[in-house]
């Protein structure tokens, strides 16, 4: 639920924009849904209600198509397949195999702290239990042997994806919604409407609005619901946040979130929330997870070298760091 409240921030930011609106003719037209396993907002500026309805279908259509397409727990997804093989390699379609191939590249670029193979471990933390707690310590290690990106190969040519290791399963978690919300603002463009923001719980994507404003967006304090951190500017691109309080529980007064070390199999310890602005919301998906998991020093170096993106991490102890370029 805090990550849903997370969208209905950045949402209500950007809606209040409108009522000023210099264009008579343009309007807003919104849609809220579930998919994805969370809340998806589609704001449109249109001069025609029934073309910003049509826009608004066609890229709902498409996010629920990515969500069937890499649900590891849909029996026709060939994740699922894949998780439940009896040979080493897999038949996939090209889509799937090329999401994979870019994941592993931000996996070499974060040193593996970016590992779609934690899905093997994801299973021992049930977040959804009236009383979760943390598994023991040897069913942890037990899987570890089995997290290592770099046991996959992406066979474009066979459109075969191979692994080395036997019992190693995928999650695109950390990067198919994102990519759901870049297909699905790909959608609004190609039909032409005058500006759109898409919001799946958190990962947004904008498109420039046609009256010349920008979109402001807000991110939250981390420890505090209601509280906003700073209101960013954009006209296009992405802004992604990731935060141990969007899917988390308490054990002996320790917070255990979802967002795991692929090295320790624990979550990551080092960060409350950091938050990306990179030209696509697959890429800042994906470089949320692992600057989430590298920490605030390996983090930020990164971001120096990575084009046209820029990050805020919030530390451990609420200390807010951010690239040389954020403020801009």
């Amino acid at each position: 639920m805090k990550k849903v409240f997370l969208s209905l921030i950045l949402i209500g930011i950007t809606v209040g924009l409108f009522g000023c609106n210099s264009e008579n003719s343009l309007k807003s037209y919104q849609i809220t849904q579930f998919a994805l396993g969370t809340v998806i907002e589609i704001t449109v500026l249109d001069i025609s209600e029934e073309h910003a309805n049509q826009a608004i279908d066609a890229a709902i259509a498409e996010i629920n198509r990515i969500g069937a397409l890499f649900y590891e727990g849909n029996p026709k997804s060939p994740l699922y397949e894949f998780s439940h093989r009896t040979v080493n390699s897999v038949i996939m379609p090209d889509e799937v195999l090329y999401l994979i191939q870019r994941g592993q590249e931000v996996s070499k670029l974060t040193y593996g702290c970016f590992d779609m193979t934690v899905g093997i471990l994801l299973p021992l933390w049930d977040f959804k239990s009236e009383n979760p707690k943390p598994p023991s310590e040897n069913k942890i290690l037990s899987l570890l042997p089995f997290v290592n990106y770099q046991s996959l190969t992406v066979d474009l040519e066979n459109n075969l994806l191979i692994s080395t290791s036997p019992r190693t399963m995928l999650t695109t978690g950390g990067i198919a919604k994102g990519y759901a919300v870049d297909r699905a603002i790909q959608i609004l463009s190609d039909n032409n409407v005058k500006g759109a923001l898409v919001n799946a719980g958190g990962d947004l994507r904008v498109l420039p609005r046609a009256d010349g404003k920008k979109w402001r967006v807000g991110i939250q304090n981390p420890r505090m619901q209601r509280e906003l951190l700073k209101v960013i500017e954009i006209d296009s691109g992405a802004v992604v946040t990731s935060g141990d309080y969007q899917k988390f529980f308490f054990y002996n007064e320790k917070r255990f979130h979802h967002i795991l070390n692929p090295k320790t199999g624990y979550p990551a310890d080092s960060c409350q929330s950091v938050t990306i602005i990179a030209p696509t919301t697959e890429q800042a998906d994906a470089l949320a997870t692992g600057i989430f998991v590298a920490g605030v020093k390996l983090g930020i170096e990164l971001l120096e070298t990575i084009p046209h993106t820029e990050g805020l991490i919030v530390r451990y102890d609420g200390k807010i760091v951010t690239s040389s370029g954020f403020a801009q």
